[in-house]
C-alpha cells in the first residue's frame, strides 16, 4: 500500500493513498448489486443444517423478513437480536436493512439484567430471541423485565419467527434507505467496563467491509467460513459484507467446534476464514486434524489478542493458507488495520499492518493530544469516514471518544515504527501506573511468552495504597508444563526492568474472555481485590 510520506517515518502519522473510492450506498442496495452481479452464484450455506440459498433466493426470503418487520415497525425504529447465529438471524440482519429499521445487536450469553439495560440503552422497540440459550430461560426473563420497558412493542421468540414470515402481507413498499443513516447498533466488549451502544451508518459498514476484503488480496468468488458471532462486528459486517464485495459463497457455522470448522473446510472448499486465536488453537489440536483436507483453505485473518509467533509458525506449516492479522475495533465499524499478503513472520506476529485505504492513522500522548515521535508509546487514533457516528444516548462518552477533529480515539495504546506498520501494547485503561511510571501489559506479557513453560499470560493493575498499582500476572501453562512464581519473576528480572515485575501472581487454567476472544482483565482485578483464586 503507498502511505502519506515515504517510510522511514518520523512522526506518528499515516495516511492510505490506495486507489479506491469511498461509495454512498446503504446495506441494502451494496446487497442487491452483489445479487444483480451475480443472482444464481451460492451465497449462503448454514453448516449445521445443510440449507442452501443462492442470491436471488437469499434476496427474496430477505425482502419477506423486510415485509414482515414494516407490519411491525416503521423506518428508523431500533429492533434487537438476543439470540445465538443461525441463517435466519442472517436474514433478520439483512431484512432489517431492507426495511430501513436500525438492527441492536445483543450477545446471546447475555443475562437478564444485561439485557435489560442494552434494550433500554438503545431504546429497542423489538425484540427477537431465543427462548432458551444454553441453561438460561430467556423467556422467564423478558416476562419479569418486559414491564419496565415501555418502548419495548413486542418480542418474537425464533423459534416462531420464520412461520410469521412466510405468513406475513407483501403489500409494503419498501422505503429508499439513505447511506448516512443508522445502520446497526453494536455494543462495545466491555472489557474494560459498562457496554456502550456504537451507532454505526449503513455506508460506514460496507465500505470498511469492503475495503477490508480488498486488502486481503483473494479472488473473486471465495468460499468464506464465517466462524464468528453475528452480534459482534466480525461476523455481522466483516465477513457477511466482505463475502458480498468479493462475490462469494458464506459458510456460517453458529455454534463453533474445532471438527466442526474442520468438516467445513473440507466439505465446502473453504478459502478465507477469520479466527480468533484460540480457535486455531483449537483447530491444531483436533485429532481429525491430520485427516482432514484444507488444501482449499487459502487465507486465514486472525487477531482479537497477541499472535504467538509459534501458533503462526505451527498454521502455516500446517496448511497452505496465507496468515493475516487484523486490528479492529466496534467503533470503526470493524478493521483499522491489517497485514498484508507476502508480509513476513515478523510484521504478522509483532504488528497489526497498517490502516485501510482512505483513512488515517495518528499515535498521540495521551496527556497532551499531540502525536509523538516514531517508536513511542502513545494512543492510537483513526480518522475514517467509516467511524461510528455516536455512542447512542451518551453524549458524553461520544465526545470523549470523537473529537471535534473527526478522530476517533481508539483507546489501543501502541507505536508506529519507521515503516508505518503498528504494533499494539494494550489498552489505554489497561496501563499501570506504578510509582508514576508508565508499565505496558504487552511487553511483560511478550517476555513471559518466550518462557518454555507459558502458554498464555494476562498482565493487570491492581490498587495499591503505596504505589498506586501493582502489577499483577494471571499465567496458564503450556500442557505438562509448570514453574514456579521464583523461577518465572528470576526470568523476567533478566530481560525487563524490576519495576515492571509482576508482585502478584495467579496460576490459571483459563482467562476469562469475552465472546469476542478478548481477555477481560477488569474481572481479574476483581478476583484479586476479592481473593478469588482461580
Amino acid at each position: 500500500m503507498t502511505l502519506s510520506g515515504t517510510p522511514p517515518l518520523d512522526m506518528s502519522y499515516v495516511k492510505a493513498w490506495d486507489e479506491g473510492e469511498f461509495i454512498e450506498v446503504s446495506i441494502a442496495d451494496f446487497f442487491r448489486d452483489t445479487v444483480t452481479q451475480v443472482p444464481d452464484r451460492l451465497a449462503l450455506v448454514c453448516a449445521l443444517t445443510g440449507r442452501r440459498w443462492n442470491y436471488r433466493e437469499l434476496l427474496a426470503e430477505a425482502e419477506q423478513v423486510a415485509q414482515a418487520l414494516l407490519g411491525e415497525y416503521s423506518p428508523g425504529d431500533h429492533v434487537a437480536t438476543w439470540a445465538g447465529g443461525s441463517a435466519d438471524i442472517l436474514q433478520l440482519h439483512l431484512g432489517a436493512a431492507l426495511a430501513g429499521l436500525v438492527l441492536v445487536t445483543i450477545n446471546p450469553a447475555s443475562r437478564a439484567d444485561e439485557v435489560e439495560y442494552m434494550l433500554r440503552q438503545s431504546a429497542a422497540r423489538g425484540l427477537f430471541a431465543d427462548r432458551m440459550f444454553r441453561d438460561m430461560d430467556n423467556q422467564a426473563a423478558v416476562e419479569r423485565f418486559r414491564a419496565g420497558l415501555p418502548l419495548l412493542r413486542r418480542s418474537v421468540y425464533m423459534d416462531e419467527w420464520p412461520a410469521l414470515c412466510r405468513t406475513a402481507a407483501q403489500k409494503y413498499a419498501l422505503p429508499q434507505v439513505a447511506a448516512d443513516s443508522p445502520g446497526l447498533i453494536l455494543f462495545t466488549s466491555g472489557t474494560t467496563g459498562k457496554p456502550k451502544a456504537a451507532v454505526l451508518r449503513h455506508a460506514a459498514v460496507v465500505n470498511n467491509a469492503r475495503l477490508g476484503s480488498q486488502c486481503l488480496g483473494l479472488a473473486p468468488g471465495g468460499v468464506w467460513l464465517n466462524l464468528l458471532p453475528m452480534f459482534h462486528i466480525g461476523g455481522s459486517a466483516t465477513i457477511t459484507l466482505g463475502c458480498f464485495a468479493n462475490l462469494g459463497t458464506q459458510v456460517l457455522l453458529p455454534v463453533f467446534s474445532a471438527e466442526a470448522m474442520l468438516d467445513a473446510v473440507e466439505k465446502y472448499g473453504v478459502t478465507v476464514t477469520m479466527a480468533v486465536p484460540t480457535m486455531l488453537v483449537a483447530m491444531l489440536q483436533s485429532e481429525r486434524f491430520a485427516d482432514t483436507d484444507l488444501r482449499s483453505l487459502k487465507t486465514i485473518v486472525t487477531g482479537g489478542t497477541v499472535i504467538a509467533p509459534e501458533l503462526v509458525k505451527r498454521v502455516k506449516q500446517a496448511t497452505e493458507a496465507s496468515l493475516i492479522t487484523l486490528f479492529g475495533q466496534t467503533e470503526a465499524s470493524g478493521t483499522l488495520c491489517v497485514t498484508r499478503p507476502g508480509d513476513d513472520m515478523e510484521r504478522i506476529t509483532q504488528t497489526v499492518g497498517t490502516p485501510l485505504p482512505l483513512s488515517e492513522i495518528k499515535v498521540v500522548s495521551p496527556a497532551t493530544g499531540e502525536r509523538v515521535a516514531v517508536g513511542e508509546i502513545g494512543e492510537i487514533c483513526l480518522r475514517s469516514r467509516t467511524v461510528m457516528a455516536e455512542y447512542f444516548g451518551m453524549p458524553a462518552q461520544t465526545a470523549a471518544t470523537l473529537d471535534s477533529d473527526g478522530w476517533l480515539h481508539t483507546g489501543d495504546m501502541g507505536y508506529m515504527r519507521a515503516d508505518g506498520y503498528i504494533q499494539i501494547t494494550g489498552r489505554l485503561k489497561e496501563m499501570i501506573i506504578r510509582g508514576g511510571e508508565n508499565i505496558y501489559p504487552r511487553e511483560v506479557e511478550d517476555v513471559l511468552a518466550e518462557h518454555p513453560a507459558v502458554s498464555q499470560s494476562a498482565v493487570f493493575g491492581v490498587p495499591d495504597d503505596t504505589w498506586g498499582e501493582q502489577v499483577a500476572v494471571a499465567v496458564i501453562f503450556k500442557p505438562g508444563a509448570a514453574a514456579s512464581e521464583e523461577e518465572l519473576a528470576n526470568y523476567l528480572r533478566e530481560r525487563i526492568a524490576r519495576h515492571k515485575v509482576p508482585k502478584i501472581w495467579r496460576f490459571r487454567a483459563s482467562l476469562p474472555v469475552n465472546a469476542s476472544g478478548k481477555i477481560q482483565k477488569f474481572l481479574l482485578t476483581e478476583e484479586v481485590l476479592a481473593g478469588d483464586e482461580k
